[in-house]
């Protein structure tokens, strides 16, 4: 693959540059009733600035599959892959993120296309009736492949249309239930990065588990798969366990005399699960909930010993571990509430999901030391230089979904005839992509390989890094033209 530096030298355009090549975009409204015009194939550049303003383009009505001038006769070796994302919603977020996610399926298109690849993008205006139309607007145009939509709702309506036409779609939404029948997810969904710091943690001898989680769709999500992780490495029916437990020696004993040991009999397995809702008043009730367990007294000599970095699982704390999905402001409100309650991280490890990966809380105290899996660092690098050097600011987190997709329809038009793109995308090995290795499901949900972070000194450390092979399945397929395999 081109290297960053040499990507910025053939790349960065002039302004008057950056303007003809915006223009020469379109993107095509959601009731468009005209294909829209595609990104120029074997572009000098990827497009640079604001997506401009929606329009059609003129086409041959009597087919409606749309082919540029220059390819005219050879129909039958372009590869026409349809881009479904909110371009014009009604939230700026999500516009904003229409617009990373665009520029870096351009950039996938300019180092890993050839010159018979067409992007068609499409707006679905962020809702379920845009993507429908906007899927519909694509299959008319004559779409190979379709990439998005973002948002569940759109996915799941774009989804029906590319099934009747048994045309593959790659969504970015997380929502497992709309999967299958040849709607693939490419996304993080929180499920992968809680299975994986729950089967690290066990790993680490921990038995005894809580989570205080959101009540909202993604806390029920964490929480369903924190349970069924437990209970698939420990019995879904918690037994009790009985330990030796250092106890302090009686009030009323002389001087020097040593603790006692006694027998304590704990559940293992997940022992409680408390949910919230609202505000820090709502966290610290849920919080008190939990403590009502019991809660291990640390001797100050013990404590001054110990550190979250060579934390153990303490056999005489009712939990060990305690799963916290929650992300930004949110989390940093929660995290000093347990505290507080006297759930002490030095004795009991938080543990959370790629909402912890946030600068912002790395300086938090009461996380020093927690864990949460993601993406390896490692994989991201090339991509994340080779955007800012074009486009001169940083991807979003979810732009990488883009590049990725784009890709996997480039090593699709390099196979033979256009290739089996079903049997393609559900490789056994997977692919190695801008976040690391993943590969498809048969349900079409995604499998990402995740590194187990910790948070220490302001910043993260990978603990355990990101398997670089699915267990028992062959090397990952070959994704673009001169990287690693």
């Amino acid at each position: 693959m081109t290297s960053p530096v040499s990507i910025s030298a053939r790349l960065r355009p002039s302004l008057a540059g950056a303007l003809v090549t915006a223009a020469a975009l379109a993107l095509s409204a959601c009731g468009a009733t005209t294909p829209s015009q595609p990104v120029p194939t074997g572009p000098s550049r990827p497009v640079i600035g604001q997506p401009p303003e929606p329009a059609t383009a003129a086409a041959d009505m009597s087919t409606r599959v749309y082919t540029p001038a220059h390819l005219a006769g050879r129909e039958r070796e372009i590869l026409r892959v349809a881009v479904l994302l909110p371009f014009g919603a009604s939230n700026a977020g999500a516009r904003n993120e229409a617009t990373h996610l665009l520029r870096a399926a351009e950039l996938a298109l300019f180092e890993q296309g050839d010159a018979s690849m067409l992007l068609l993008p499409k707006d679905t205006g962020g809702t379920a009736q845009g993507g429908r139309e906007a899927a519909e607007s694509a299959i008319a145009d004559g779409a190979d492949l379709i990439i998005g939509p973002l948002f569940s709702a759109a996915a799941q309506a774009a989804g029906e249309v590319a099934r009747a036409a048994r045309v593959p779609l790659i969504s970015f939404s997380t929502d497992a239930a709309i999967a299958g029948d040849g709607l693939f997810l490419l996304s993080f969904p929180p499920q992968e990065e809680v299975r994986r710091v729950t089967e690290y943690a066990l790993d680490q001898g921990a038995t005894r588990f809580a989570a205080m989680a959101p009540d909202s769709a993604y806390g029920q999500l964490a929480r369903d798969t924190y349970a069924q992780t437990i209970g698939a490495r420990l019995g879904f029916d918690p037994p009790v366990e009985v330990s030796a437990v250092e106890m302090p020696a009686p009030g009323n004993a002389g001087p020097g005399t040593a603790p006692r040991m006694v027998e304590r009999s704990f559940r293992t397995g997940l022992v409680a699960a408390e949910t919230y809702g609202g505000d820090v008043e709502a966290m610290t009730q849920a919080a008190r909930r939990l403590a009502r367990l019991g809660v291990e007294t640390l001797d100050p000599r013990r404590a001054a010993a110990m550190s979250g970095a060579n934390w153990r699982p303490s056999p005489g704390s009712p939990f060990q571990v305690v799963l916290l999905p929650e992300g930004g402001d949110r989390l940093r409100m929660l995290a000093p509430v347990l505290v507080f309650e006297d759930i002490d991280p030095l004795l009991v490890k938080f543990v959370g999901t790629g909402l912890w990966r946030d600068g912002s809380l790395a300086r938090e105290p009461a996380l020093a030391h927690g864990w949460f899996a993601s993406a390896d660092p490692g994989a991201r690098g090339r991509f994340e230089q080779a955007y800012a050097s074009v486009y001169d600011n940083a991807p979003s987190r979810l732009a990488g979904l883009a590049y990725d997709a784009v890709t996997l329809a480039a090593l699709i038009g390099r196979e033979p005839g256009g290739g089996d793109a079903m049997g393609l995308l559900q490789q056994p090995g997977g692919f190695f992509g801008v976040d690391g290795l993943f590969r498809f499901r048969a349900d079409g949900t995604i499998e990402r390989s995740l590194a187990v972070y910790t948070i220490q000194g302001g910043g993260f450390q990978v603990i355990s890094p990101a398997p670089d092979r699915f267990d028992g399945a062959p090397p990952p397929l070959r994704m673009d033209r001169t990287g690693p395999s």
